[in-house]
């Protein structure tokens, strides 16, 4: 599909008190027949949660398009056959800052070219990209909060999510 517009903006705007945003974000396992690993992304300073690789959807940009953008900026790897398998209303933040997120995740296997520890995401040094066991993630922080729902819809479904955080 042919883009639109060549200056894309992020879709991220400030309305009635909160934050709205779309946001895309790949859910890269190893080993996709028996998924031992998920990549998750996390700050040199350490936010206090893990999150998905991705980002910000631009205008006249589709969601695919966004997740192969997002992909090669953050792992200078081409992302390989991903397969859109959530759509998560999110609800979260503290009640001074609230966000409203429509999240569209697409999950991908790890291309071989990734290096298996922990490495740095291209466009912003301070983030740093780490294989989680998939074991790990019930007790560990993660964004979103239904990471081990989302990697387990099968092969060809779609599924749709509202999440609320209070």
């Amino acid at each position: 599909m042919t883009e639109f517009n060549p200056d894309p903006v992020d879709i991220r705007l400030p309305l009635g008190g909160l934050t709205f945003s779309v946001r895309v974000a790949i859910l890269c396992v190893r080993n996709a027949h028996t998924p031992e690993a998920c990549l998750l992304a996390n700050t040199e300073d350490n936010l206090g949660f893990w999150y998905l690789p991705g980002g910000a959807l631009g205008t006249g940009e589709t969601s695919e398009s966004c997740a192969a953008r997002e992909w090669a900026e953050e792992t200078g790897t081409p992302p390989g056959g991903m397969q859109l398998v959530g759509i998560v209303e999110n609800h979260f933040g503290p009640p001074d800052n609230r966000a409203h997120e429509i999240g569209f995740f697409y999950r991908m296997d790890a291309p071989a070219e990734l290096p298996a520890e922990s490495f740095p995401v291209l466009d912003n040094a301070s983030v740093r990209c780490e294989w989680i066991p998939l074991a790990e993630l019930e007790s560990r922080l993660v964004y979103p909060r239904n990471i081990s729902e989302l990697l387990r819809v099968p092969a060809g479904e779609l599924r749709h999510w509202v999440v609320l955080d209070e």
